[in-house]
């Protein structure tokens, strides 16, 4: 342990001090990305680490600190009863890492508990702090962690919400004085001087001027544009989350914020839920009702939520059912959990589900699981439904509101300064018809009619004053669900027509026929789409479909309510038209999930496994990488103490003519390693002797001798080894000293 202490101890201590802070900075915004608190427990163990290391404290004394503060802080955060006094919690904390370390074994990692995942923790600050002492007081070099800390700052800032701005500032402070006092040690130990405080003031004073004056410079200086495209968007994409996003890359799933459309999008394949059911079905979330100009966003919120539990007829009538239709049963097997529901049209009741009740937001019309008080993500649920039938003489007699003009007003709002043209489109497409179906249905066959493109890439976002839909009818006419969808609510709106924006997910893709006319529908996040909802006061709202690409393949039976004097009108348009073709593979709602293998099996199934299970373990999986990197580091780092003890062994089983002179090139590399470099010029004589006047033996010059005899004499190397074996374990094993 250090007892005395130096002016170039001083310079040490300010090393380690400089250290922590930057080790710091990896601490700080971990309570704010992540739900990991009291992180002052581990910035003070990670000073306490350096500290012990700093003074060179004996390592089973050090150990035994660091071990006492890990056991204290984890028994004070995780049991509720005193330390001493009561031993029942030596049991349970033995019992949860004793469980946690089998959970980590069977690469359970979800049943891994906080208190494991805490102590592993401590374990990856100890091995980090033991590494920083290795590059302080050996290696005095520590740019690799600098640089490291850098870029981890950096990327947290780019792609989380942590605010890097004021920590890239310190850790270049700290960073360059770091460097420059590691700098002015090793120029120390090359010339063997001792470092007086008039030196280090020599040095430490415009050091700490310059980098105060660059880094001020540098905040204050103006700051050129970018020259290349930001790659920030594009990398997001591949970030958790999906859904409508700000104008970057998006990721497909479900996701909440859609008051900013537009952005090109990913695909992901992500498996959501199975649905088990008799024929194709759309499967809906939720609805929104006012639209901004750059997205959808929610008018209102409702006053109160509508409860009913499994077995209760639901409280929701999305329009007007033939009390004839048959009903159908749908088991959804959820992969990806929600606290919502997803469910058919026409929903009856829940039939089966393991929850208190169930709530219905009668303005958004989502449902969504409770227990008790608490919202609950189900993995399993039953619904009963019936196919709707909409009567088409119903729905070409609608014309106007009527009595429905008062509910119907937030379903036809449009922002002040939409642009006039939408609406002279709108009037332009529709003038030839004369009733509500028929223009909506003029209004969703406009964008297959017109040459718009399905387009996944490469899809502009409204700047400024610009108005979303305007810019896709007008400009850009290439987008996804959104802006076809979109584009049609408001379209219609213009016009007078009640329309709302829907949003669920498409049937799916068909992964197993049971043969009895059900099918297992695999929906993944690629499915994740946008549609229209058009209301008709005789019927209620109907869906409809204006995505290229994509039918209105909701099971919609038009039953033709007509009397038979009159005549028969068309078949409706969804009959008529042949059945699109499918989109290509990752394209939004394709839920195309790779080829068939010939054995009937999934060709990217266990690529889909891969993805969910680094999706769900990312933590556990980036602490395990982190200890993996660190203890390899440090064994590369140490590789003098142990490297000896594999040679002996391997060596020891080796026979032939051929292993004295490998043994002996084994040894020059691991002197060379241990610090004892051959220079260019020097014979093996000359660094033989150099060698045993620094261990204060003959071993290698009587090594060397023997192997020059090899060498120039040509003699026979068969039995040097078994003579020389002894001398050779001797002789390597001073080099893990």
């Amino acid at each position: 342990m250090k007892t005395d202490f130096g002016w170039s101890d001083v310079a040490t201590l300010i090393l380690y001090v400089l250290s922590f802070f930057l080790l710091w900075e990896w601490l700080r915004p971990i309570e704010q990305i992540t739900e990991t608190a009291n992180v002052h427990f581990f910035v003070i163990f990670a000073g306490l680490s350096l500290l012990l290391y700093y003074f060179e404290v004996n390592w089973i004394i050090s150990g035994a600190i660091k071990t006492v503060f890990i056991v204290v802080v984890l028994q004070n955060l995780y049991f509720d009863v005193p330390l001493i006094g009561q031993g029942e919690w030596i049991g349970d904390f033995t019992s949860s890492v004793g469980e946690s370390v089998v959970m980590t074994v069977q690469q359970n990692w979800g049943g891994v508990s906080d208190l494991f995942r805490s102590l592993l923790f401590f374990v990856l600050l100890w091995l980090t702090a033991y590494l920083m002492n290795y590059w302080l007081a050996v290696r005095k070099q520590m740019f690799l962690f600098y640089l490291f800390t850098v870029i981890y700052i950096t990327i947290l800032d780019t792609f989380s919400p942590y605010d890097g701005s004021m920590a890239i500032v310190r850790v270049i402070l700290f960073g360059f004085l770091l460097l420059g006092l590691l700098g002015l040690q090793r120029m120390a130990d090359q010339e063997r001087i001792s470092l007086s405080m008039n030196q280090l003031q020599r040095w430490l004073l415009p050091l700490a001027i310059l980098i105060a004056f660059s880094s001020a410079a540098a905040y204050a200086a103006p700051k050129a544009e970018p020259v290349w495209p930001d790659p920030v968007p594009f990398l997001t994409s591949f970030g958790e989350g999906s859904g409508s996003g700000s104008g970057g890359v998006n990721r497909l799933g479900y996701g909440v914020d859609d008051s900013e459309l537009g952005g090109s999008f990913v695909g992901d394949e992500t498996k959501v839920f199975e649905a088990t059911v008799e024929g194709d079905q759309y499967w809906r979330i939720e609805t929104k009702d006012t639209y901004t100009g750059k997205g959808w966003e929610q008018s209102r919120e409702a006053e109160n939520l509508t409860p009913f539990t499994v077995n209760e007829p639901a409280p929701l009538s999305l329009s007007r059912i033939d009390e004839e239709s048959e009903t159908q049963t749908v088991s959804i097997d959820v992969d990806l959990t929600y606290d919502h529901l997803v469910y058919p049209y026409a929903p009856d009741q829940v039939v089966s589900a393991d929850v208190d009740e169930f709530r219905l937001n009668p303005v958004t019309e989502k449902i969504t699981s409770v227990q008790g008080e608490e919202l609950v993500e189900l993995g399993e649920y039953e619904w009963e439904f019936r196919e709707p039938r909409y009567s088409l003489q119903a729905l070409r007699n609608t014309t106007g509101l009527g009595e429905a003009a008062d509910s119907m007003a937030p379903y036809l709002q449009l922002p002040e300064n939409l642009p006039e043209r939408i609406r002279e489109l709108t009037l332009d497409i529709t003038e030839s018809e004369d009733n509500w179906y028929d223009k909506a249905k003029a209004v969703e066959g406009y964008f297959s009619r017109s040459g718009f493109i399905y387009e996944q890439e490469d899809v502009p976002v409204p700047e400024g004053d610009e108005d979303y839909v305007d810019q896709f009818l007008f400009e850009t006419q290439r987008g996804y669900c959104d802006n076809y969808s979109t584009s049609m609510v408001v379209m219609l709106r213009s016009i007078d027509i009640p329309a709302r924006w829907v949003k669920g997910y498409t049937e799916g893709e068909v992964i197993e026929s049971l043969g009895d006319g059900r099918s297992v529908y695999e929906v993944t996040n690629n499915n994740a789409h946008s549609w229209v909802e058009v209301f008709f006061p005789e019927i209620g709202w109907v869906p409809f479909e204006p995505t290229v690409s994509f039918s209105n393949n909701i099971s919609l039976n038009y039953d033709l309510d007509l009397d038979s004097e009159t005549e028969t009108p068309e078949t409706p348009e969804e009959t008529e038209t042949p059945e699109p073709e499918a989109p290509e593979p990752l394209e939004e709602d394709a839920g195309v999930i790779g080829d068939t293998d010939d054995d009937g099996s999934s060709g990217t199934g266990f690529l889909e496994s891969v993805r969910n299970f680094v999706a769900e373990n990312r933590l556990m999986l980036f602490l395990v990488s982190v200890i993996l990197v660190l203890t390899g580091t440090v064994l590369y780092r140490r590789r003098n103490r142990w490297m000896p003890y594999v040679l002996i062994r391997y060596y020891r089983s080796q026979k032939g003519s051929e292993v004295y002179p490998k043994a002996y090139a084994s040894l020059l590399k691991q002197l060379k390693r241990y610090g004892l470099r051959r220079k260019e010029t020097q014979t093996l004589s000359a660094y033989a002797r150099e060698v045993d006047n620094f261990f204060g033996t003959h071993e290698m010059s009587r090594l060397t001798d023997q192997y020059e005899r090899i060498l120039y004499r040509r003699e026979d190397p068969k039995d040097k080894w078994s003579n020389m074996r002894e001398l050779w374990e001797d002789l390597i094993k001073k080099t893990t000293g």
